[in-house]
């Protein structure tokens, strides 16, 4: 599984990104237009170009691709998006790039199926399958040491491969999420200076034996 690529943005689109790695492999990455207008900014900051773009794998029988994403907040709402029954990987990316994840949220919360309709390719029912799936599962909080809303984040959503893994084994996936949370929070000092691919190995072999 890929997590991350480290590289140079050599070439970019509406949708896609082309990044060098220092090892010479040149990868091609959807992105949303949010995502690239991020990603080439973080890129023209940096001092030498390179930056770190979070990714998820998808493999379908006929194809391989590769989504690259600007923040982790992106790429927890495309894992939920395409859990959704008929929104596939590149119709969450249509999605991301109409709305900020923050407004797509909002959306949810507030149960406004005309603001979702409004995304292209996204009608009145399909707003409210969105809304009836992932309302719960996205949640917004209000900050109170600020007037911003932000996007919950649960530090299992770091590891949205293993999460999607247990759910084709046919395990439900919130209760895959929670057993990880408590496994990630009963564990700090263990798992503490562990590399990701680390973390990855100790929640697999511990959730496969009583998840």
């Amino acid at each position: 599984m890929i997590n991350a690529i480290q590289g140079k943005i050599v070439s970019s689109g509406i949708n896609h990104v082309d990044v060098l790695t220092s090892g010479g492999v040149e990868f091609h990455l959807e992105c949303s237009t949010n995502s690239v207008l991020g990603l080439k900014k973080l890129s023209n900051q940096s001092q030498d170009g390179e930056i770190r773009i979070l990714c998820v794998l998808i493999h379908r029988e006929d194809s391989v691709s590769l989504y690259g994403f600007y923040d982790e907040k992106e790429r927890t709402c495309f894992s939920e998006l395409i859990t959704v029954n008929g929104i596939g990987p590149r119709q969450a990316i249509k999605i991301l790039s109409a709305i900020t994840v923050e407004d797509f949220i909002k959306a949810l919360d507030s149960q406004d199926v005309k603001k979702l309709s409004k995304i292209p390719g996204i009608g009145a029912k399909t707003g409210q399958k969105l809304i009836l799936q992932l309302r719960n599962v996205l949640v917004i909080e209000e900050d109170t040491g600020s007037s911003e809303v932000r996007n919950s984040i649960h530090p299992s959503d770091e590891f949205s491969d293993i999460i999607q893994a247990f759910v084709e084994m046919g395990h439900d996936k919130k209760r895959v999420k929670e057993r990880i949370d408590r496994l990630l929070a009963d564990n700090q000092l263990l798992l503490y200076g562990k590399s990701h691919e680390e973390k990855e190995t100790f929640l697999f072999s511990t959730l496969i034996k009583g998840v």
